[in-house]
């Protein structure tokens, strides 16, 4: 018997011109002070969204940040987990999948 191959894609994506600008969430209280980033979102869904970047997190990093839509005067405070890092098709950027961490 076998078994069906499993669906990376669980939620709808939809694709957008948002930004999320953030840092990594620090996990304890050290001299190190993370980066700022601003990363351009392509797509988003109920369970996180996709960003293009020209630096690659570690996976599993937690993101603190907000996320930008145009036209819109407001910002959504947004927690993150990296799911995901692949490198672009033109091999300058990377892709992100991140999940919302709740």
């Amino acid at each position: 018997m076998r078994s069906q191959p499993q669906k990376k894609r669980v939620n709808r994506r939809y694709p957008t011109t948002a930004l999320f600008r953030g840092s990594q969430l620090p996990l304890h209280h050290g001299n190190r002070k993370s980066q700022a980033f601003e990363w351009k979102v392509k797509n988003i869904s109920e369970g996180g969204f996709c960003v293009a970047a020209a630096r690659a997190p570690e996976r599993s990093e937690l993101l603190q940040g907000r996320l930008l839509f145009p036209g819109m005067p407001t910002q959504i405070p947004t927690l993150v987990q990296v799911r995901w890092v692949e490198k672009a098709p033109s091999g300058r950027n990377y892709r992100i999948g991140l999940q919302y961490v709740i």
